[in-house]
């Protein structure tokens, strides 16, 4: 019996949804009805993204399927929509065109391969519980990474809107290819194109529940066969197989495994911050949680799936999820009937799809893309942390500059200066006294001077907090503010109180720093006392002791008891 109930609990562990699916019929209405809606919108823009990602569109209905099912079985999210989307499959062509070399067969194969590695990578950071990654992409640099995307992207599909050859390179190379070949535009390509992306803005305007993609694409379809655009020089997808793709390893020497090691380590970061966001955004709207370590073995599994099928790599789609949820989506069924509908549109539709024109895919992509241009975003943070708003900025321009690759990278390192930023110039105060705090008040009353400039102080006495811990970045700073309070300071100062509540940690160069400036106040003659001292950094300081890296600190657990210690020995308090 244990044994029985351990192999279910590794079970459910492996596959969350055994969890859901014993009860399917209880969702199979409200799920169906999703599924329907969110096909609607999926295949469309399955197809536009395979263009972006620069694969032939049916690799993005193989893609789908592929993440829709593996997702749906390995997520811990009830309702989110796993497939192709804009930022991976941009930056999937970023990866792959250099290594192609202009070769179809070499390019779709790399493009299935960098889905491979994203996954593993994703699988490996599951299963060495590194859910946290995510947090290294703060959100006013992902919301300069997005908005800079958005424009790369957009600039990206004009020449397929417009009919004119397409650019290469960074966005302003892209965009000074499209202001030369202006006077090149094929019209016919350009009303089409231009009508399409008017019908989904429409329809998304003032029908929310229109699926505009697909409206678009059908009158699309009915305008080639009615008007023989073609013959006008409206150019089309041309036919798709209406098979499913062999699976198995993509067909590339070993080497460009390697290659590729790069372009998916930043796809799956990418991918990985997207989803998680995503998940826990509509988790914390339905009342559940999602595991986040889960969530990355899900996204992996979903885009080795996308590998196998020769796919490209995927990640979750706010807006197919917002659709579902809009229909009630209850659990990962309507993921799993949303896949078994794009095979069918596979099988059935090919012909249908042969007769879409490149400018409505064109239409569709920007259409989709269009909402990451959250310029109020940039505007909030201008209001409220001019820093944050500066690191959205960089990281636009870094996009814009160069590329999504390279983007994504200044991303990372943005994100990390800013948390090394904010580490290493931590928020300190000289605190005195306020009048009338009660005697049994833990910290005596006491605030921050510059804040209550009627505060009480002592002469001869510094009360001196430093909100952070206190390590190699830091520690100079919290010596050279002790330094300039305490050294030749009128009057003299005899003793320096730490309020050490907000220290959580002192590292081994926190610990030199500490305990050369206590010998250098020493001589001076002034005497650096600690106050509401953490444990684990009692603890560190009792074995820099025993070991005589400092000498032996006065300790007290109040502000109060410090205060009345200075006081006893005789000395004055002013306003």
């Amino acid at each position: 019996m244990i044994r029985r109930a351990g192999w279910r609990g590794a079970v459910a562990w492996a596959i969350p949804a055994t969890a859901w699916l014993p009860r399917w019929r209880s969702y199979v209405r409200r799920d169906v009805l999703a599924a329907l809606a969110v096909w609607a919108v999926l295949v469309p823009q399955s197809m536009a993204y395979a263009t972006l990602a620069g694969v032939p569109p049916v690799y993005g209905l193989y893609a789908a399927v592929a993440g829709l099912v593996l997702y749906g079985l390995l997520g811990t999210s009830r309702v989110l929509n796993v497939g192709p989307s804009s930022g991976p499959a941009v930056m999937a062509a970023a990866t792959v065109a250099p290594l192609a070399g202009g070769d179809g067969e070499a390019y779709v194969a790399l493009s299935g391969a960098l889905a491979l590695v994203t996954g593993l990578i994703l699988l490996a950071g599951g299963l060495a519980r590194l859910g946290f990654v995510a947090e290294f992409l703060a959100r006013p640099v992902l919301a300069g990474y997005f908005i800079g995307l958005a424009l790369t992207i957009i600039v990206g599909q004009v020449p397929a809107l417009l009919g004119i050859p397409s650019g290469s390179g960074t966005f302003f190379e892209k965009l000074s290819d499209i202001a030369l070949d202006a006077v090149d535009v094929s019209w016919p390509t350009a009303v089409v194109g231009l009508c399409s992306l008017v019908l989904i803005l429409v329809l998304q305007r003032f029908v929310q529940r229109a699926p505009g993609s697909l409206i678009a694409v059908i009158f699309g379809v009915l305008a080639t066969r009615v008007l023989d655009l073609e013959q006008h020089g409206v150019a089309l997808i041309g036919a798709l197989p209406t098979s499913l793709p062999e699976f198995g390893l993509p067909d590339i020497p070993l080497s460009d495994y390697e290659r590729l090691l790069y372009g998916g380590a930043a796809v799956a970061l990418l991918a990985y911050a997207e989803s998680i966001a995503a998940a826990r955004q509509f988790a914390l709207g339905q009342g559940y949680e999602v595991d986040a370590n889960r969530e990355l073995i899900a996204q992996g599994g979903a885009n080795i799936g996308a590998g196998l099928v020769q796919g490209f790599p995927v990640d979750a789609s706010v807006s197919r999820t917002t659709v579902a949820t809009r229909m009630g989506q209850l659990s990962q069924l309507a993921g799993l009937l949303n896949a078994g509908l794009v095979v069918v549109a596979i099988f059935l539709l090919g012909d249908v799809f042969a007769d879409l024109p490149k400018a409505t895919l064109a239409s569709i992509v920007i259409a989709a893309v269009l909402p990451l241009l959250r310029t109020g975003a940039l505007r909030r943070l201008w209001r409220l942390d001019v820093v944050d708003f500066a690191l959205a900025a960089l990281c636009l321009v870094g996009v814009l500059f160069a590329g999504v690759l390279g983007g994504i990278v200044i991303a990372v390192i943005a994100s990390l200066v800013a948390l090394v930023y904010r580490t290493f110039t931590p928020h300190v105060a000289v605190l005195g006294r306020l009048r009338g705090g009660k005697e049994g008040d833990e910290d005596f009353g006491f605030r921050d001077i510059s804040r209550h400039p009627d505060g009480e102080t002592y002469s001869g006495l510094v009360i001196f907090r430093f909100d952070q811990e206190i390590f190699f970045a830091n520690a100079a700073m919290f010596r050279d503010h002790i330094r300039e309070l305490a050294i030749d300071a009128e009057p003299p100062v005899r003793t320096v109180i730490v309020d050490s509540s907000a220290i959580t940690y002192i590292d081994t160069t926190g610990l030199d720093m500490i305990g050369e400036l206590q010998r250098e106040l020493a001589g001076h003659g002034v005497e650096l006392v600690l106050a509401r001292i953490k444990g684990p950094v009692h603890d560190v300081l009792k074995r820099a002791e025993s070991t005589g890296a400092i000498e032996p600190f006065r300790l007290f657990p109040t502000l109060r008891s410090a205060v009345a210690d200075f006081l006893a020995t005789g000395s004055d308090a002013r306003p």
